[in-house]
């Protein structure tokens, strides 16, 4: 068995960049939560708005996702990779879609606000999901956790 060293102790190896992180760190992995990685406030979208609108608040805010919502109820998430891939960059085009027409290519995923950062990593990679949004227990959106967040939480060492 691999072994690793650590302040005279020798502990068994890491088996995940993120097991790694969190031990440096002295958190545990396995018990860290969603809340501590997600990204709040959350920049959202009217699934009736243009996808050129989208192009534009996501230009503007310099963001890669943007939690898409009817009426306050989240439906899913699109991000700027999706849009340049449906189309090219023709604002007309663009402005004769909206947001909704994308979703169908993202199934709707999100997480509880309570759930484990690792659960939450698992997840995403099984479902090569880019960002989830976080809801609370009665389906408000509180944030969102993107794979930027994952690999920056478990960078972070506090300094």
């Amino acid at each position: 068995m691999d072994t690793s060293r650590s302040e005279g102790m020798t502990l068994p190896a890491p088996s995940t960049v993120g097991e790694l992180a969190a031990r440096r760190r002295g958190v545990e992995w396995a018990r860290a939560e969603v809340t501590q990685a997600m990204s709040r406030p959350v920049l959202t979208i009217e699934v009736s708005e243009s996808l050129w609108d989208a192009w534009q608040l996501l230009s503007v805010s310099g963001l890669r996702h943007l939690v898409v919502v009817d009426d306050g109820r989240c439906l899913g998430v699109i991000s700027d990779r999706m849009i340049l891939t449906d189309l090219p960059l023709a604002e007309e085009r663009m402005r004769a879609r909206n947001v909704g027409d994308l979703l169908s290519r993202a199934p709707a995923r999100s997480v509880l606000d309570t759930a484990p950062l690792a659960e939450v990593a698992r997840t995403m990679a099984r479902h090569s999901a880019e960002a989830v949004p976080v809801l609370d227990a009665l389906g408000r959106l509180v944030g969102i956790v993107t794979a930027s967040d994952l690999v920056r939480w478990w960078a972070d060492d506090g300094s």
